[in-house]
Formats: structure tokens, sequence, C-alpha cells
């Protein structure tokens, strides 16, 4: 019979403990750098997409994300993904922005809109995908916010109830919808972010979408949904029960004085509306296309002109039944983001292997809007100069301390994030410089998923991916 092998214990145990540690930590530093990352945000500026929120009532939501660091060491950026990134104007700190601008392309804001050049069209909207364009767009606050005829409606929550033709219009109290800074935000921060904000809400805004079940009676000829945009209108009609079966949803846009009818899309010539029966319905006007969809097939979807914002002194939604009533259950209004251009940059020709990134909360971001190279020849004591460049955004940097011996101290932050002391007599100030692009090197990562926090004094859950 063989014998037994006997068990023998290592003859280092510490050197093993030691190896142990050693490749432990090797793995966590190599799955940090080059897979999964864990960021906290500590500004608005994505806000809400991703909240880095200061409460005044003292109840504060700064979001956990995690960010993939793996897919950028095998392939590129895409537009509008969220990404981290080095800040080229101060290499320690690291900014999570939307990729907008991709290398080599020539971009605007123009109307709250991004446009990018394109050789057989000229200046174009990029169109986003549903999922990403629900992921962007700021819901409203539209229960109350109905004007209502005087007889045969009611509001009843977010549900609006007609029993005989009429029209409701959106917003009650204003002849167009603004920018309001509070705009989508989750649970009940809106209201708390509008506080000291309320000049925020400058711009009027035309890209807007509506969402209800629509429930019509028979004595309804038509339900219509009208997009108000400066002198336009663009109205879908779709037939009701009592419109008989030969009607098909027309869209009609009236250009100001003209009109131009828009045919329906093929397959949408036996679309009736029936009594007894509820229809989900989104409308939408953004991007420079109209687009009606029925229980989530796109019946009408068309391009319209581009509208300058000069014109846009009116904008809004009609809602409209002919002859008959319809109810209208959870009415819901979003807006698409409305992208300020009156900082420093609004139209940018990218060079290769450079970056545009914009922030969601447009009107309170630091981005490619607004970056500029601050410079100064310094002259130390023995005479000699050196220049020192850095972030050149508003009272940010530099810091100018008075009283100082030998006159105001001046305290600067350069590229590198490290901090430089002059006397203010002995700096020079050269001509600042655009410093709109982020390098393809700096970027680090795509934020993928929000862990935490949840608030629920503020009705407030975290938990969601990042598109």
């Amino acid at each position: 019979m063989a014998a037994k092998k006997e068990k023998t214990k290592s003859a280092h145990p510490w050197r093993d403990n030691i190896e142990a540690i050693t490749i432990s930590i090797v793995i966590i530093v190599l799955f940090k750098y080059f897979i999964l990352e864990a960021y906290k945000i500590p500004t608005g500026s994505m806000q809400p997409t991703l909240m880095g929120f200061d409460s005044p009532e003292g109840t504060d939501v700064f979001d956990r994300v995690l960010v993939d660091k793996f897919s950028y060491h095998v392939r590129d950026p895409e537009r509008w993904e969220v990404v981290v990134f080095k800040y080229p104007l101060d290499k320690s700190k690291n900014f999570i922005k939307r990729l907008w601008g991709m290398p080599g392309e020539e971009v605007m804001i123009q109307g709250g809109d991004v446009l990018v050049r394109q050789a057989e069209i000229g200046w174009a909207i990029p169109q986003r995908s549903d999922n990403l364009l629900e992921s962007m767009l700021k819901d409203l606050q539209s229960e109350g916010q109905w004007h209502l005829p005087s007889k045969g409606w009611t509001a009843r929550g977010t549900d609006l109830i007609a029993t005989a033709g009429g029209q409701a219009s959106f917003p009650r109290t204003h002849s167009t919808v603004k920018d309001h800074y509070g705009d989508g935000y989750p649970g009940k921060l809106g209201p708390l972010a509008e506080r000291g904000k309320k000049n925020k809400a400058i711009n009027d805004v035309g890209d807007l979408r509506l969402e209800t079940e629509v429930c019509p009676s028979a004595d309804c000829r038509a339900v219509e949904f009208e997009f108000r945009e400066g002198p336009r209108r663009y109205k879908f009609s779709i037939p009701g029960p009592a419109a008989g079966t030969d009607t098909p949803p027309v869209l009609t846009i009236a250009m100001g004085s003209g009109r131009d009818k828009v045919d329906p899309v093929s397959g949408a010539e036996n679309l009736t509306l029936k009594a007894g029966s509820c229809y989900d319905i989104q409308v939408q006007n953004i991007d420079d296309r109209v687009r009606l969809m029925v229980d989530g097939d796109v019946v009408i979807d068309a391009p319209i002109q581009a509208i300058h914002q000069r014109e846009l002194t009116n904008s809004g939604i009609n809602l409209r039944t002919v002859e008959g009533g319809a109810e209208f259950h959870d009415v819901r209004v979003s807006r698409d983001i409305y992208y300020t251009s009156d900082q420093k940059y609004n139209q940018w020709h990218i060079p290769e292997g450079h970056y545009v990134m914009l922030g969601d909360n447009t009107q309170d971001s630091s981005d490619s809007r607004d970056w500029s190279l601050a410079r100064y020849q310094v002259t130390d004591e023995d005479g000699s100069q050196s220049i020192v460049e850095g972030n050149g955004r508003g009272s940010e940097n530099p810091k100018t301390v008075p009283g100082a011996i030998g006159g105001a101290q001046m305290f600067f932050h350069d590229k590198l994030g490290e901090r430089n002391v002059f006397r203010q007599t002995a700096a020079e100030i050269l001509t600042p410089l655009q410093s709109s692009f982020v390098p393809r090197e700096l970027i680090r990562g795509r934020a993928v998923l929000v862990v935490w926090p949840i608030v629920p004094s503020l009705d407030t859950y975290r938990l969601r991916w990042v598109r």
C-alpha cells in the first residue's frame, strides 16, 4: 500500500502573505486604472442628468457614478456620451460633461441647438435616438398650467376632461415656454433649485414634447395637437369616431400667413380613433422635426425649416377637440435642453484628435463655451521672466490678496494644478487664448451608472443608467 504524502506548510509564510497582498494591490490598481472607477459629482454642471446639488435647505444630493474606463482603451469616444476627462486648464482636476463636437468638425450653437456643418446640406442638428432623447428631455410642471375653455373642460390633477369641443393651451399664464433653471429636477428638488435662480429663465424654448393617453367620445370628430413656435404652427389632426373611416391623420404647417400641407406617412390612412378605446399619444417638435406617435408607432415624421431665435416670441402647445369631447389622461410636457450661446465662444472648428464638451445644465456649466487660457508674464526679483498659464474663468483664477509686504500678491493655479505666487506689480497680463477643446489623451472614461444617493425627504432616488 502506497504511503500517504504529508501536507507540508510553507517555509516562508510571511513571504506568501506579502506576495498575496502585492498581487491584490496590483489587481485593484489595474482594475481602477483600466476597467471601472467610482466618482462623486461635486458640482451642478450636468444637472439634472447628474446631480451635484448643494441644497439651500441643507439636504445635499451628490451622485456617485461608475465610470467605464475599459471601452476607451479599445475605441474612441462617441457623440453624446457623458465622459470623464482631465480639465485641459488644470490637469489636476477631473471634469464630467457630454461630448458634442467630434474631431475635424465645425460646430456652433444657435437658437438653443447644437448644429454641425455637413458637406451635403450645410448646418444641421444631429438626430438623437429615442433612448438618448428620453434621457435629455426635462419634464415640466404641467399640472394646473393649462388654460382651459370656460365651459366643457375641467382639470383633475394631470388629467384634462373635455365634454365638448374646445382648446386648452400650455402654458397657462405666459405666452411662451421658458428655460427655467429648475426644469427636469427629480422629486422636490425643482422648487429648491429655482430659488435664487429666477433670473435664469431667459430664453424661449420651442423644442417640446407632449405625451398623454387619449380616450375620445363618440361625438368627437378629431383630436388635434398643435405646437406654437414663433409665427408658425405645426398641427397634427387625428380623426375621431365621428369622422368616418376615410379621413387620414394630417400634419398642417402654418408658416405665418401661408400654409403648407404635409401628407401622412404610409400606413396612416386607416388610423381612426374609436369610441370606448384609449390611445397612447406622443407628439413632439424637436431638432427641426415634428413627429406623431400612436401606441408606439410612428404615424407622421416630417422635417421642418429651422426657425431663428429672434422669431421665437411665442412657444407652447394647443390641445384641441373638434365638436365632441375626449379625456386626456396623465398629460405630460417636457422640453429639450436649451444651450445658451452668450458665453465667450459659440462656434468651433475642432482640430483632429480633439473634442467639444458641453454641460447639460447649460445655464451653469464651465465647458467649451467659456474655457480660455489666462496668461501672465512674471518678472522675478533677479530680472528673469517666465510665462504662467492656467484657467481664466471669471474670478476663479487668479486670487489676489491685497496688503502683503511689497504689494498685492497673486495666487495662480497653472495648467498642471500647481500654485504660483507672485507680486501683482511683477505680472504682465498677456492676451488670453481660446482653449475650448479636450485632447483625446485627456479623456479617461464614460459614466455608465448612478448608484447613489437615496434622499427620501426630497423624494429623490438616484439609481439610474447614464445616457
